[in-house]
């Protein structure tokens, strides 16, 4: 997930991965969005030593504005991108 200069996302959809790897958070625009209101999924996944995503844990969908603040938030608290994205077809 990338910000653009207006604050919009680029591409709004990516993994995460916790600091302990073993969690890894996936991003995604919501499909069914209403057209005047971005939503993301997010999908927390427990994960394998290698980050691979084994068992879903929860799923939420909230506002863009709010899914930046918590990509940010995690990043400020050592979760870090992953770098070879998983499903690259879904994301």
């Amino acid at each position: 997930m990338t910000k653009t200069l207006n604050g919009e996302l680029a591409n709004s959809t990516g993994w995460l991965i916790n600091p302990c790897k073993k969690l890894v958070l996936f991003f995604i625009q919501d499909p069914k969005q209403e057209p005047h209101e971005v939503k993301v999924i997010t999908q927390l996944w427990h994960a394998t030593a290698e980050g691979i995503p084994i068992k879903i844990k929860n799923t939420r969908t909230m506002k863009l504005k709010d899914a930046l603040e918590t990509w940010e938030e995690l990043l400020g608290n050592g979760w870090e991108l992953v770098e070879h994205q998983i499903n690259k077809d879904a994301a």
